[in-house]
């Protein structure tokens, strides 16, 4: 089987479609003798140019130039979404740094103290519902320590037992609630 007929009569069909205006035909077209190969300087510039004029040729460079516009609407949209992103980055690092000043403000508002406790009260079974709690008598004020598990409660009451410091740590926002208690054995 022979493609080259095939191919003939396929650009004999498209010559009775459109005027023969392709180099491709021009060159079939012409005798054997007087062919010139397209690459080696068979086609000028006028004839490139006369192409470029023709229907055909013209509804793709059009087709080229709407494809372009698009592609300039993208690097548009691409600059926006660039810019938008850059202004949210920027919103959310002045939101950090707001929080952390405000942090650190109420960090330094916050002093603790502490003092040594010289008696103490132990709720050993607590109503239903309310947390196991110590009570320790610090400065001649009652300071609560909340939620003390049963080894707590047993150290505690061990350091009085035998004499050794215990050390309550409050702050100065809430000075009757104890955040820590530190048992010193002397």
């Amino acid at each position: 089987m022979s493609t080259t007929p095939q191919m003939s009569q396929l650009g004999q069909q498209q010559g009775q479609q459109f005027p023969s205006t392709s180099p491709y035909q021009q060159y079939q077209q012409q005798p054997f003798g007087q062919q010139q190969p397209m690459g080696m300087g068979g086609g000028s510039l006028e004839q490139l140019q006369q192409l470029g004029q023709q229907q055909p040729f013209q509804q793709l460079l059009q087709q080229l130039g709407q494809q372009q516009q698009p592609f300039g609407q993208q690097q548009q949209q691409d600059q926006q979404a660039q810019q938008q992103e850059q202004q949210t980055q920027q919103q959310l690092q002045q939101l950090a740094h707001a929080v952390i000043q405000q942090v650190v403000q109420q960090a330094q508002q916050q002093t603790l103290a502490a003092g040594v406790a010289n008696g103490f009260v132990d709720i050993v079974q607590p109503l239903p519902g309310q947390p196991q709690q110590i009570f320790l008598r610090i400065n001649n004020q009652f300071r609560i320590l909340n939620s003390a598990t049963p080894q707590i409660h047993q150290q505690i009451q061990e350091a009085f037992a035998f004499g050794h410091q215990v050390i309550g740590v409050w702050d100065s926002q809430s000075p009757n609630v104890l955040r820590s208690v530190r048992i010193q054995r002397v």
